[in-house]
């Protein structure tokens, strides 16, 4: 071995690895971002749902933040009325079986 080759190894390598740590940064900086926008959309649709529920009086709002708008307080609480029992369809390989085997 001789140091030309060993200087040019490692100079590739740490080259290399500047170009992956910014690739790296880019991308990671990216995704944050793109988070951080779903994440403020995500708590708008909430407050939106909070908001047409307590319209439907579905829920009770006792309190709510006069600076941001968002609820402060409310009961937690079970309706009967507007719970629902909903069952998951039957599997498609399940109803193949009862075709095909009955039952």
């Amino acid at each position: 071995m001789d140091w030309e080759s060993i200087l040019w190894t490692l100079g590739s390598t740490v080259v290399g690895v500047i170009i992956g740590g910014a690739v790296n940064a880019h991308f990671a900086k990216r995704s944050t971002q793109e988070l951080r926008r779903e994440a403020e959309k995500l708590r708008r649709l909430t407050l939106k749902l909070i908001q047409i529920l307590d319209g439907a009086n579905l829920i009770d709002v006792k309190e709510w933040d006069r600076e941001t708008g968002e609820p402060s307080k409310w009961p937690v609480t079970v309706s009967l009325d507007s719970s629902y029992r909903i069952e998951a369809p039957t599997p498609r390989w399940k109803r193949m079986w009862r075709r095909v085997f009955g039952g």
